[in-house]
């Protein structure tokens, strides 16, 4: 008998065999620009041809009924309903050491330890041939409560802090580890005069909200108003950003300050350098970190339990592991600098013109222009593009762009946003999707082709991930498919737009002080 997972790898390639549907009639073949691409060979090749609509493709349960509907129909149950399905869905958090993919496989500390659970259950369950398989299913963090009493996913494999809230939704397993410490991190040379928690009354944190490092800021901050003291200034981090998306922004000194757990701290210390961990500062003291299930699941939570006690607390924190994955990663620079902000103003109204003719906001193209170059004119790619925007002059010179000229920075941002705009309107103007996941579609179909990041949706949707959603969903297949060049690509757009907000923002209050 055929495993799920088996039964999933021949699923794919169904799908990806599949002859295509007919034409959007919104596109004809006169109307399709040519790729354009940064870096990859094969978007470079590729047509952009019209894609099949989502939904017009035929569901998982249509296609695989008896199989298949353990991961796309919510259920609720214990051990002994997953052994009849044959599937326990665990919810992980990609990014980072924990859970990653590297060509094509689940990687990381996380994909080793479920492994190593799945072996540990079947033991359990005196299973072989007919083994219950482990399906790792990615999420971002502020959906992993949710989705786990959604019935979406049976178990939470992620270094989850244990709180009194949490604990009133979910039930823990036996710690992984203990008596871990939430500490202050600070960006190179911001932590002076910082000596005790008292000293960040009116300073800046950032964290998510979702954190339990929020939550602990929260009431020290309830602390302070009682004693008369300024509250500290808790800056709420987008949730689409993860923890290793954050530690970068600190690196870089995008941001000045945030909260970690003291062993993250420690094994983010060896690949950033530019961050200052003060263990001698924590905003939580003693909190122990495990896997989460759903309540009244007894004979999940003791074979999960069974399976931590044996290896919990740094049995797979290796620096090898980490030193793999890291090495070759693209990480963002300080594009908020008093250099780069200097740079940046005399651009300005250019990037205000180009954002008028994409219906962007300006800063969304600045940060794609400092990832793209730089904001050096200068630059021309091994691959052809050329200017602030990494624009090929055929693509610019296309009748749906319309720049035969791109020499200048005006007509080369007005050419990148025009370009911008058609892939946002001719492939992603689905009412469905936000209107920021269509413009990080177009970052993505800006780098890796329109066509390419169709038919990653298409299989993103054959997934059970959501083809609307970059961010945690269609990213996901394309690290497998693509590598991590396109998804870094557009992290890292995203985490310079938000610095770009926010050093916007922090000048406004700052003029509107001045002006009081």
């Amino acid at each position: 008998m055929k495993t799920l997972a088996g039964i999933l790898a021949i699923l794919l390639l169904v799908v990806a065999c599949s002859p295509k549907g007919s034409s959007d009639s919104r596109l004809s073949e006169d109307d399709a620009l040519p790729e354009q691409s940064a870096e990859t060979d094969d978007a470079r090749s590729e047509s952009p041809d019209p894609t099949v609509p989502i939904d017009s493709l035929p569901s998982l349960d249509e296609l695989l009924p008896e199989q298949f509907h353990v991961l796309t129909r919510p259920w609720q149950g214990d051990l002994d309903g997953m052994a009849e399905r044959r599937a326990i869905r665990v919810l992980v958090v990609s990014g980072g050491p924990q859970f990653f993919y590297d060509r094509g496989k689940p990687r990381g500390i996380t994909a080793e330890m479920l492994d190593k659970f799945g072996q540990s259950a079947n033991e359990k369950l005196h299973r072989g041939l007919d083994a219950v398989e482990i399906i790792p299913m990615p999420v971002s963090r502020d959906r992993l409560i949710p989705a786990l009493l959604a019935g979406k996913a049976d178990l939470i494999a992620t270094d989850m802090t244990i709180t009194e809230r949490r604990s009133e939704e979910v039930d823990f397993s036996i710690p992984m580890a203990k008596n871990i410490d939430e500490v202050l991190v600070f960006s190179s040379g911001t932590s002076q005069g910082i000596e005790s928690l008292d000293d960040l009354a009116g300073q800046a944190v950032y964290v998510r909200k979702s954190s339990s490092y929020f939550e602990h800021l929260t009431t020290i901050n309830e602390d302070f108003a009682k004693r008369g003291l300024d509250i500290i200034q808790i800056q709420a981090a987008n949730e689409l950003l993860r923890t290793q998306d954050i530690v970068e922004m600190l690196n870089a000194g995008l941001i000045n300050a945030t909260v970690l757990d003291s062993f993250r701290a420690k094994y983010w210390k060896q690949v950033f350098p530019n961050i200052e961990v003060r263990k001698d500062i924590a905003v939580s003291t003693g909190t122990d970190i495990a896997w989460a299930f759903r309540k009244n699941s007894p004979q999940l939570a003791e074979t999960v339990n069974a399976f931590v006690r044996k290896n919990r607390q740094g049995t797979l924190l290796g620096n090898i592991l980490l030193k793999r994955y890291l090495r070759n990663a693209q990480w963002v620079l300080n594009a908020t600098s008093d250099v780069r902000l200097k740079q940046l103003r005399p651009l300005l109204e250019v990037f205000r013109e180009g954002a008028t003719i994409a219906g962007l906001d300006p800063l969304m193209l600045v940060a794609q222009a400092y990832q793209e170059s730089g904001l050096d004119h200068n630059k021309v790619s091994p691959v052809g593009a050329v200017g602030i925007m990494q624009i090929k002059p055929s693509t610019a010179a296309d009748k749906n762009v319309g720049f035969e000229d791109i020499s200048s920075i005006a007509n080369n941002v007005n050419a990148g946003a025009t370009y911008m705009r058609f892939l946002m309107d001719r492939y992603f103007a689905d009412e469905e999707i936000d209107d920021l996941h269509q413009w990080l579609f177009g970052l993505a179909a800006y780098n890796a082709g329109p066509a390419r990041i169709q038919r990653i949706r298409r299989q993103a949707a054959s997934e059970g991930l959501d083809p609307n959603l970059w961010i945690n969903n269609v990213e996901l297949v394309a690290a497998r498919q693509i590598g991590r060049e396109t998804v870094t690509y557009v992290r890292n757009i995203f985490k310079y737009y938000v610095a770009y907000r926010m050093a916007w923002e922090e000048r406004r209050l700052r003029q509107s002080d001045d002006e009081a």
